[in-house]
């Protein structure tokens, strides 16, 4: 090995500093609402954009998207205006059939 020359686990300490400065730069924030139970399509849940204090060509800049953890989107994102609606009528007994209350 030359002198001088940063070792593997040299570089990876460095590559894995930067990517956790920038994680920890990105500024990831979680949002909560509460949607009253049946709601119908296209009823508006909220303004991401404004709770995130963010301009919303922001959003789409920043490629802004939902992300389900189910096989169906319940939610849709217009990110030109940072405008979260219903995609459809919502049911809390169909969304969580076991669950009193439904996150």
């Amino acid at each position: 090995m030359a002198a001088g020359s940063p070792s593997g686990g040299s570089k990876r300490q460095v590559i894995l500093f930067v990517l956790l400065l920038c994680v920890c730069q990105s500024g990831a924030q979680s949002l909560r609402y509460s949607l009253a139970e049946a709601m119908h399509s296209d009823s508006f849940v909220g303004n991401i954009a404004q709770d995130l204090g963010l301009p919303p060509s922001q959003l789409a800049a920043r490629k802004a998207r939902l992300v389900a953890e189910g096989n169906e989107q319940l939610f849709r994102l217009d990110p030109s205006s940072g405008v979260l609606t219903a995609k459809h009528s919502l049911d809390r007994e169909e969304i969580c059939p076991q669950s009193e209350s439904c996150t």
